[in-house]
């Protein structure tokens, strides 16, 4: 398991789970069917991959995928991953910090995906009983076509 990424966050742990409020007008308009980065407890579609099963290294072809990556220096590897899969064919939509001078957002984002920003910090649901702020603000950021 990699490092936890706490300095960015409001609370601990590396699973950050995604709201209702942020999911399900999404899932209304993209109907999805594939979440290749959560836990049995946090997956929002019937199919899932955990951190054990490494969704990187899976096809998602087939699917209309929902990621909310990891944060640190992991989200590099999930955008150029969904950046490559909607090249073939795949739609992708990623829950992901408004990181804009990052290489990633540059690399995987301008030019590749439709970008929707969501006003206010989301506050995602985590392993204990509350809810957590980032520290950043987040955006949908859409690969592929509807």
């Amino acid at each position: 398991m990699k490092a936890k990424n706490n300095g960015r966050y409001n609370g601990d742990g590396r699973h950050w789970a995604t709201p209702p409020e942020v999911f399900d007008p999404l899932h209304a308009e993209f109907d999805f069917t594939l979440d290749p980065c959560a836990t049995a407890a946090t997956t929002k579609c019937a199919a899932f991959f955990t951190e054990a099963d490494d969704g990187l290294s899976k096809c998602w072809a087939g699917h209309r995928v929902f990621m909310n990556p990891p944060y640190g220096r992991e989200v590099y590897a999930w955008t150029r991953k969904a950046r490559e899969e909607a090249a073939n064919g795949v739609l992708v939509v990623g829950l992901l910090p408004a990181s804009t001078d990052l290489k990633w957002w540059h690399d995987d984002v301008i030019g590749h995906a439709e970008v929707r920003y969501i006003r206010g910090r989301v506050r995602f649901l985590t392993d204990g009983p509350y809810r957590a702020s980032g520290f950043f603000a987040s955006v949908i950021v859409i690969w592929g076509t509807k």
